[in-house]
């Protein structure tokens, strides 16, 4: 069960703009302001490394937990999220999902380490 102490990181939501560049694609860069920001768990499920471009690369899998509300709810696996203090980007896999059915708490599946 999480509970309010456990929420210690400060997560910033960041949502990718659909942005036509006039050859068909439709994704513009992330915004440097998140849409919204709230404290969270990060719970590290694993961690390892994968050759890309001949060079190691660090890759972390977490599940990252966060109170429900609206703003949470709205998140997609489109969005990124940002750890305010330490700088770690954090690409969404999947969520949000309510562990428990109790609509308090949403997870997302998150990986850090691959490009967006």
């Amino acid at each position: 069960m999480t509970s309010a102490g456990d929420l210690r990181h400060r997560l910033g939501f960041f949502r990718r703009p659909v942005v036509s560049d006039g050859y068909g694609n439709e994704e513009g860069e992330f915004s440097d302001t998140p849409e919204f920001e709230c404290s969270g768990q990060v719970q590290i499920r694993f961690a390892g490394e994968a050759v890309l471009a001949a060079r190691l690369q660090g890759q972390k899998v977490a599940t990252i937990t966060v109170r429900r509300s609206n703003a949470t709810r709205a998140v997609t696996t489109d969005w990124r999220i940002k750890d305010m203090r330490d700088g770690t980007i954090w690409e969404i896999k999947s969520g949000p999902v309510d562990p428990d059915d109790s609509r308090q708490w949403l997870d997302f599946l998150c990986q850090s380490g691959v490009a967006a």
